[in-house]
């Protein structure tokens, strides 16, 4: 009876765990892939339109603060990479190193539990929405905060650059 006590219940207490493990896919909005009856408007927004919210949240802003959610990747460690860009301070962007900061923008940068791949959000305070994401797989924070800094200028130097240093910058 103890015998099969003990691996019951860490089949209970593990199930949850495994469960949660699994990768889901983001739910697909259905009104969009089903065409709108004749004589209604859908109420979906352009793609166009958003990508012009994002600019304009990206070129208002003045400010930015990085936060980091692994001892692997440090916020001055990663604050050095971003300097260390070419078109940086083309930018204009002020970085905010306190831990409380109320700046226009924030960057979070973390490390998946057991892997080498390390991620960044990049979010606008006022509104909440998330502007930019994306993943580097590294060994290390020191190694990964390079690509991941490059990637986060590029993508703030076409929404504050010139047309013609944002398409100097889509070679690299």
């Amino acid at each position: 009876m103890n015998r099969l006590t003990i691996p019951a219940v860490l089949i209970l207490c593990l199930c949850p765990l495994l469960v949660a493990q699994q990768p889901r896919q983001a739910a697909s909005p259905s009104t969009a892939a089903q065409p709108a009856p004749a004589g209604q408007q859908t109420a979906d927004v352009p793609p166009s339109s958003a990508v012009a919210e994002r600019n304009q949240a990206i070129r208002s802003a003045s400010t930015l603060c990085i936060h980091s959610g692994s001892a692997f990747i440090t916020v001055s460690t990663f604050d050095r990479a971003l300097m260390k860009q070419k078109n940086w301070d083309q930018l204009g962007l002020d970085i905010i190193a306190s831990p409380n900061c109320h700046a226009d923008l924030q960057i979070d940068v973390d490390r998946l539990i057991f892997t080498h791949i390390h991620t960044y959000v990049l979010t606008d305070m006022r509104s909440d929405f998330v502007l930019a994401s994306g993943r580097v797989t590294a060994v290390d924070g020191i190694v990964a905060s390079g690509p991941m800094a490059e990637q986060i200028v590029k993508i703030l130097s076409v929404a504050r650059l010139p047309a013609q240093a944002a398409r100097a910058d889509r070679g690299l």
